[in-house]
């Protein structure tokens, strides 16, 4: 079962690596851009619900299921041709706990740019369980996209059937046509957080696949819906200084960064952040 901590944080399960395997994709995304980087995904689903769901075909009260972002790697001997998952850089978990917040189901994301977090908050609703709500093939669970889990049910659940047809709504990529020009160029900013939940107070990596393009930066997001919030008003949320403010003219560096007053500001070195963060009024 999920296990909390006392201000109602997630804790990451120290076995997840031992999980059952239920599906896997390369570079799959719900957003309308342009593919950016792609990752190899991993699914793997705690191992006592996923008996119960070969029993039943549903998903009981304290279901995880953990995705697993994986680099992609390439040129390693003896390999001559294709990738490989290599470097682990986040783990995402979907969890259906009804008793823990005011959604059935809950998400998160452990990762960050220093490593694997050990315990992680929930997803604002906005952020994920309404694209679970509509296009999930059963019970907020993509289904479609886990061929190894759907076949395991019991006939008599139909959900192999359902899944393999894919949710009974169009697709996100089908509801509205795109024009925008494929995002993907630009410099990393932020280490690859998601600048929407950094400006909140939270540092949540982003994922390559999901990103928009601003001022030479390329910001990554958790979500589809983030990324359009940033869309929605991207004065906000993106960086505010072209130069240092600190050391006037100073080249900022785009893993430097500092958030007040609910906007993020780059510096030149480690030092700039500590002299802005002491007496941020000063240097504004």
């Amino acid at each position: 079962m999920p296990n909390y901590d006392d201000d109602l944080r997630l804790l990451l399960p120290v076995d997840f690596r031992e999980w059952t395997f239920v599906g896997s994709s390369l570079g799959l995304t719900y957003s309308e851009g342009g593919p950016g980087n792609e990752m190899f995904h991993h699914t793997l689903m705690e191992p006592s619900a996923y008996r119960h769901f070969v029993e039943t075909g549903e998903f009981r009260e304290g279901t995880m299921l953990a995705l697993l972002l994986h680099d992609l790697g390439e040129g390693v001997l003896p390999g001559r041709a294709g990738r490989f998952a290599s470097d682990l850089r986040a783990v995402e978990l979907a969890v259906k706990d009804s008793t823990h917040g005011t959604e059935t189901w809950e998400y998160y994301n452990f990762g960050s740019r220093t490593g694997l977090l050990e315990q992680a908050k929930a997803f604002p609703a906005a952020s994920c369980n309404s694209c679970h709500v509509e296009h999930a093939a059963h019970d907020n669970v993509f289904l479609q996209f886990y061929p190894l889990l759907a076949q395991v049910a019991p006939l008599s659940s139909g959900l192999a059937q359902s899944a393999a047809g894919g949710p009974a709504t169009a697709s996100p990529q089908e509801e509205t046509e795109d024009d925008s020009e494929p995002e993907g160029g630009g410099t990393l900013a932020l280490a690859g957080l998601d600048p929407v939940h950094l400006t909140q107070g939270r540092e949540e990596l982003g994922k390559p696949e999901i990103v928009e393009e601003r001022g030479g930066y390329r910001y990554q997001f958790v979500s589809e819906p983030s990324r359009a919030k940033f869309a929605e008003d991207p004065e906000q949320f993106s960086i505010q200084n072209d130069a240092c403010l600190v050391v006037p003219g100073a080249p900022n560096d785009p893993d430097l960064w500092a958030v007040h007053d609910g906007k993020i500001y780059l510096f030149a070195t480690p030092g700039c952040v500590a002299q802005f963060e002491a007496d941020p009024e000063n240097f504004l």
